[in-house]
């Protein structure tokens, strides 16, 4: 499944990220950033590192779903142009009517695979061609502990180029991130296959959004969960679940598939909570747990410490000092004072008293 996404590039970021490489009319090759158009309702886009469902956020549509785009070719022959346009996340069923976009009270921030030809809230989208492409740095998705009672939160992601930290904006953020010649060097943004909807209120507000499409998870990444979004690994598999005017619904399905080249790492569990929005929200973090400190391996740790250096000398002892030398340059303490023993002794006794 697919509930909380992370998208923190800015629009024309994201335009030049989703570049196709164009021939122009002299034979050069060269890259285009897809064209932003904005939300026909009053709604915008606001990069996130923690965007839940209701959201705005970007999607690729074709440009035959957008009125008054210029084409650069009448040959229709031509894949059709992509177009970015911002969406409300949760599709709008189409049998609603109410004031609010988000009344409808339904869960339709996914659409499952195995019954979206059947059931009347997506079905007319996927009739009518209104497949979109979703984009976002990645995914994230809550692994259950095998008692049940705790939940790891993963980021999910496509691999990076080499170099490149997808949270991490100062291993990529550069001058020359992109240009025409070599397109987009940045981070590679994840694209899952969805549909869209038009959707106009009672007050005559229209309102597009989109519902991500998932399937039961591969074997590889069914040990975080059991399903998983339909992501687009491929500009071919971009072009074929967009071009609804050559392929039907029935053979782009059959492009989805649930194995793919994907990576994940833990998170803080600060991201449970859809109002954090703190940078590092998708970094990883380890999940090894250290040991509790108990009193009387505080006690030895200062007394390491203090063994460690001569008094009055605060810079560590290196490695090699510490093997045999014939000069030897550092006088190390080998015993405990006997104040020390006498605290450790009393700290150990204590501790087997108050252990059940």
């Amino acid at each position: 499944m697919c509930g909380r996404t992370a998208c923190t590039l800015a629009p024309d970021e994201i335009c030049k990220a989703c570049s196709v490489l164009t021939v122009t009319e002299d034979g050069k090759k060269c890259y285009k950033p897809l064209q932003w158009k904005e939300h026909p309702g009053n709604y915008s886009y606001a990069p996130s590192y923690n965007m839940a469902p209701s959201r705005i956020t970007p999607v690729i549509i074709s440009e035959h779903h957008v009125q008054g785009t210029k084409r650069d070719s009448d040959d229709e022959t031509v894949p059709p142009q992509r177009i970015i346009q911002p969406m409300m996340w949760g599709l709008i069923p189409p049998f609603y009517k109410g004031s609010a976009p988000t009344g409808h009270g339904l869960k339709t921030s996914n659409c499952r695979f195995e019954n979206i030809e059947e059931k009347k809230t997506f079905k007319p989208s996927l009739v009518k061609g209104q497949r979109c492409v979703v984009l976002c740095d990645g995914f994230y998705e809550w692994q259950t502990s095998k008692g049940g009672k705790n939940k790891q939160p993963y980021f999910v992601y496509t691999p990076q180029p080499k170099g490149i930290e997808i949270w991490n904006r100062e291993s990529w953020d550069k001058p020359n991130v992109w240009n025409e010649e070599e397109g987009w060097k940045g981070p590679q943004l994840l694209k899952m296959a969805g549909l869209f909807s038009y959707w106009v209120s009672t007050e005559g507000e229209v309102v597009m959004s989109y519902s991500v499409i998932t399937l039961e998870s591969g074997k590889e990444y069914s040990v975080i969960h059991n399903r998983t979004p339909a992501i687009l690994e491929t500009d071919m598999d971009v072009e074929s679940w967009l071009d609804f005017g050559h392929i039907g619904y029935k053979e782009a399905l059959t492009v989805l598939k649930n194995e793919m080249e994907i990576t994940w790492h833990p998170v803080s569990t600060a991201v449970n909570n859809s109002r954090n929005q703190e940078p590092q929200l998708n970094a990883p973090i380890s999940l090894e747990k250290k040991p509790p400190q108990t009193a009387s391996s505080k006690l030895m740790a200062t007394w390491l410490s203090k063994g460690s250096v001569k008094k009055g000398d605060s810079t560590p002892i290196k490695k090699e000092s510490l093997e045999p030398k014939e000069e030897p340059t550092e006088e190390l303490e080998e015993e405990p004072k006997e104040e020390l023993k006498k605290e450790l002794k009393e700290e150990l006794k204590k501790e087997l008293k108050e252990e059940p």
